[in-house]
């Protein structure tokens, strides 16, 4: 029998019944056979009839194992034990030999597909997980990438409210300045201001004063004229008096 039928029967024709399988694959090797170089014994009964007892055999209601074909042919043995105590071993017959070489097949067959099926199924869970990994790690990167791309927004916008601050307070500095500056030069003109008034007051003071002193020495000089006129008129008129009072008393 063909390792391909039982993989191909598996794999392709899932609705089939287990035994059906069994039957189809039976049915082929016994054609196999028939073709063959193999001619069947005469005086064996069950080989002649192996091809069709497989034919007509319905697997679903009864299955055979190594295992019972081995209690099978226990009854034999012993028969055969108690007619001949010389045998010591009974061969299996041709059909339960085939039986069995066609489930050993069949179950490594089985084996080996369950094998390949785990094998793609740990390979597609490990693809499958790598996939969610990559996944993970993307979505990851992702967020990373946007919670850095935040926090360079937030240090520029904060870089830029800082140097709009400082400007701020920069140009406030000038300004400042500025104003001292001019209240600087405003505090001089006036210093130089008040100088100016008080030199101009001195100046005008002094000028007055002059004048008061002039003033005061020409009204000086006309009241000592003035005085000194009446003294010489009054002193005239006594020596007047005094001349008629002595011309009187002589």
């Amino acid at each position: 029998m063909s390792d391909f039928s039982i993989r191909e029967t598996i794999e392709f024709d899932d609705a089939t019944p287990l035994a059906e399988h069994v039957d189809d694959a039976i049915d082929s090797d016994n054609r196999t056979d028939a073709g063959s170089d193999h001619t069947p014994s005469p005086d064996n009964d069950d080989d002649d009839s192996f091809g069709e007892d497989f034919d007509h055999h319905n697997f679903s209601s009864q299955s055979v194992s190594p295992d019972d074909a081995n209690v099978e042919s226990l009854p034999a043995e012993s028969e055969s034990e108690s007619d001949s105590r010389t045998e010591t071993h009974v061969s299996p017959s041709p059909k339960i030999s085939r039986l069995s070489q066609l489930f050993t097949n069949f179950a490594d067959e089985f084996l080996d597909i369950v094998e390949e099926d785990a094998q793609a199924a740990v390979i597609a869970a490990a693809k499958a997980q790598n996939t969610d990994l990559g996944k993970m790690v993307n979505k990851h990167d992702h967020e990373i990438g946007r919670l850095t791309d935040e926090f360079y927004d937030h240090v520029s916008s904060h870089d830029k409210g800082a140097k709009e601050e400082s400007e701020k307070v920069r140009s406030e500095m000038k300004r400042l300045k500025r104003s001292i500056k001019n209240r600087d030069l405003n505090h001089n003109a006036f210093q130089e201001e008040v100088g100016d008034r008080f030199a101009s007051l001195e100046q005008s003071v002094v000028d007055r004063l002059l004048l008061l002193e002039k003033i005061t020495s020409n009204r000086m000089t006309r009241l000592e004229k003035s005085i000194n006129a009446r003294f010489a008129s009054l002193e005239k008129s006594m020596n007047d008096r005094l001349t008629e009072l002595e011309e009187r008393i002589d």
